[in-house]
């Protein structure tokens, strides 16, 4: 895939919106990241969960289907051409609920943003966090930002983005003092610490399925649940019915 397409994936998911872009819908959204994950978690869940945190989801993805197609594609192949060399860590303050979806499976389920300097000390938008410590062997698919994006706007967060379908085991250890420091948005420490060890992707189902097409309901649902509003019984799902076939397309598309 051209590495420009590649490149404007990333900008997107990172925030970094350019100028010529601003008063699009689709491509003006600096919190893209909140929508494009919302996708990749099971029911209805992780949008509940990320509106009650003050965050939106963004209805214009369900404008132009082959636009957000052509996005997960380019994000998935950028994780996939930017493998390291030699093994890294990665530090990640998570949502208690959001790590308990993908420990269920054993995989991530959506991209997970880790930091390769250490732990951030505060999350003022998240709340009921726990600590990843993430074990990155050689060869594993990931997104470096500061590789592919050398100039990105948020540097001095020294990135790495894991890709979802991402296979790990897990142990628990203590947390350290200083780690019992780091606070959620109600100031709260982390009630847990998790060392992770990538150990490589989830298979596919070995045939490439095209993605299938989201219902119509889709951008009403979002906006419905951006409004407090609860979406109609069928509309809903409809919507969930079609993130997993969705999810699982994704697997095997190119």
């Amino acid at each position: 895939m051209n590495k420009d397409v590649l490149r404007r994936a990333v900008r997107y998911y990172e925030g970094d919106i350019p100028a010529c872009d601003r008063d699009d819908p689709f491509w003006g959204d600096p919190r893209a990241y909140i929508s494009i994950n919302a996708l990749l978690y099971g029911g209805l869940r992780t949008e509940r969960l990320r509106i009650r945190e003050g965050k939106r989801l963004n209805p214009a993805f369900f404008a132009d289907t082959e636009r957000l197609f052509s996005l997960f594609r380019a994000l998935l192949a950028a994780a996939g051409t930017g493998r390291r060399t030699e093994p890294t860590e990665g530090f990640r303050v998570e949502r208690a609920e959001d790590f308990a979806a993908y420990a269920e499976t054993g995989e991530t389920c959506a991209f997970v943003s880790t930091c390769m300097s250490g732990f951030l000390p505060a999350y003022g938008d998240k709340r009921g966090i726990v600590l990843l410590q993430w074990e990155i062997p050689a060869q594993t698919p990931c997104i470096i930002f500061r590789e592919l994006l050398p100039d990105y706007a948020k540097s001095a967060e020294d990135e790495l983005l894991l890709p979802p379908f991402l296979r790990f085991s897990c142990t628990e250890r203590a947390l350290s003092p200083q780690e019992r420091r780091i606070t959620d948005m109600e100031g709260n420490p982390p009630q847990h610490v998790f060392v992770l060890t990538a150990a490589g992707m989830s298979p596919g189902s070995g045939e490439s399925a095209g993605l299938p097409e989201p219902p119509a309901c889709a951008a009403a649902v979002w906006a419905q649940l951006n409004a407090g509003a609860e979406p109609d019984p069928a509309d809903a799902a409809a919507y969930i019915s079609w993130k997993a076939a969705f999810q699982q397309a994704l697997r095997t598309a190119g």
